[in-house]
């Protein structure tokens, strides 16, 4: 015989509570109630309460909210007219330029009178951005914006002093994207085999992505066997590099400063990271490898002319969008070579300090995370593939976030590797200090001149590090090393660093 549970008045207080609250389209009461009858109704209340019981109570006005262009504001062009319904507050958006985020923004914020309530950012950005932010939970509660559905390493990014500043809208991570019907080919398997004397497969080490690189570069055939930025994005596959490098050698990777700020950049394991990230030119187009752009890169994927990207996750999601993609029904996602689960840039959302509208951006920030509208928002921009799942309910219900892909199965395939990456033990979150702009700065120009061939790895090296050094000065030492043991306090707190 079953035996009901009674409810506590807590539980029936909270259900009479949410029974009562119009959910003004943030959340269907369908999926409100489901919750309660899951999770309990005192728990989704606590999650839902604030700001669904403030929905149509806004003081009204407008926020405006500013974005990066490109896929973003088509689409929450779109979601204005919802969010107005929903709230009575008229949204106004406000582009910038993806490469110019940091200047405009930066202007933005010193202002008296605020261009934006609401806008987006790099979370490397948020060290310098943080003394013109409103922590969050001075304007509404975490729970409000779901935060506790956030994976768990883009929960630990955009902190200043303590506090969260701004919340992801677009998580990014290196995911290995594979051709399968090169990588499974029993053909291609056999000479693989015979050339390297292993088992060819979605590699795993630096090794196997070196060797399965150089199999498939066929110039003759228009094939190359990887793709990695080296233009305006170098910052990130050379951190990937360096943070691999380090992990294999037993230190903590990534570990750009010492305890007092003196940069950790010439030596053996840095040098074999840029060496190694010169020697992955050799396999793509001659053409383009020295002055790779992202978009580029993709595109030339999406045409069949890569066999695998170690690339953030809008490489995969685009390749197996068949609107777009040549090789769609052959793409298959592995994790990323090497130890560590590395998440360079993604985008957060905070609100600016000198905002008139702070409750209203607050509004609009909650509303835009609240689980149907964010789903929505990766699922709706597919095409463009532009925006990344942050939120462990993306990966859990990955047929409803990316129902394009469903019937092939490479929406489970992505969402079981993507989890498994993000449970990692060991990741490497972006250092967001004050002056990183400056910092990453320097590294992209030396990079790239390692890259072309302008420097030795060594030389460039050298370079950065002085650089490093004048930053480190201009910004204050001491304030520095507070900022970056805050940092290092993180990855260590959180097992990062074992």
């Amino acid at each position: 015989m079953k035996i009901l549970k009674r409810r506590t008045c807590a539980e029936t207080y909270a259900l009479d509570q949410l029974s009562g609250i119009d959910t003004k389209g943030l959340i269907s009461r369908r999926e409100l109630m489901r919750r309660a009858s899951v999770f309990g109704a005192a728990a989704t209340l606590g999650t839902f309460g604030g700001v669904l019981g403030s929905v149509g109570h806004a003081a009204g006005g407008k926020v405006k909210v500013g974005l990066d262009s490109g896929a973003f504001t088509p689409i929450l062009k779109e979601f204005a007219n919802e969010f107005r319904e929903a709230t009575g507050t008229e949204v106004e958006f406000l582009s910038y330029p993806l490469g110019n985020m940091y200047d405009q923004n930066l202007l933005a914020l010193r202002q008296d009178e605020a261009r934006f309530d609401a806008f987006d950012f790099w979370p490397n950005f948020t060290g310098d951005f943080g003394p013109f932010l409103t922590p969050l939970e001075e304007v509404g509660s975490l729970e409000a914006l779901n935060f506790s559905d956030i994976a768990k390493p883009f929960q630990l990014l955009n902190i200043y002093e303590g506090k969260s500043v701004g919340v992801m809208i677009d998580g990014d991570l290196f995911i290995n994207t594979f051709r399968a019907d090169l990588f499974e080919n029993p053909e291609e398997m056999k000479a693989f085999q015979a050339k390297y004397g292993y088992d060819l497969a979605a590699p795993a080490d630096w090794t196997q992505y070196r060797d399965t690189a150089e199999f498939f570069t066929r110039p003759d055939d228009n094939l190359y066997g990887a793709v990695e930025v080296t233009s305006f994005f170098v910052y990130a596959f050379f951190i990937n590099q360096l943070v691999q490098a380090g992990a294999e050698k037993g230190e903590r990777y990534g570990e750009l400063f010492d305890e007092q700020m003196r940069p950790k950049l010439v030596n053996d394991t840095a040098i074999t990271a840029l060496d190694r990230y010169r020697e992955m030119t050799k396999f793509m187009p001659s053409d383009l490898a020295n002055a790779m752009p992202w978009d580029v890169g993709r595109q030339i994927y999406f045409e069949g002319r890569v066999a695998q990207a170690n690339w953030w996750t809008d490489m995969p999601k685009g390749a197996a969008d068949p609107s777009i993609s040549k090789v769609a029904n052959n793409i298959k996602c592995a994790p990323s070579w090497g130890e560590v689960t590395v998440l360079p840039y993604g985008r957060a959302m905070g609100i600016a300090k000198n905002s008139s509208n702070k409750e209203g951006a607050f509004q609009a920030i909650a509303w835009l995370q609240q689980s149907a509208n964010a789903n929505r928002w990766v699922a709706e921009t597919f095409s463009q593939s532009l925006m990344d799942p942050w939120r462990m309910s993306m990966f859990n219900e990955p047929s409803s976030t990316f129902p394009l892909q469903a019937e092939s199965g490479f929406a489970e395939n992505f969402a079981s590797v993507s989890k498994e990456l993000l449970d990692s033990s060991k990741a490497y979150l972006d250092i967001s200090i004050p002056g990183t702009n400056q910092y990453l700065s320097s590294m992209i120009q030396h990079v790239q001149r390692a890259v072309t061939g302008q420097a030795t790895s060594e030389e460039a090296l050298k370079a950065m590090e002085a650089e490093f050094e004048e930053t480190t000065e201009v910004f204050n030492r001491e304030r520095q090393i507070s900022h970056y043991d805050e940092y290092r306090q993180r990855m260590i707190s959180n097992g990062y660093w074992s």
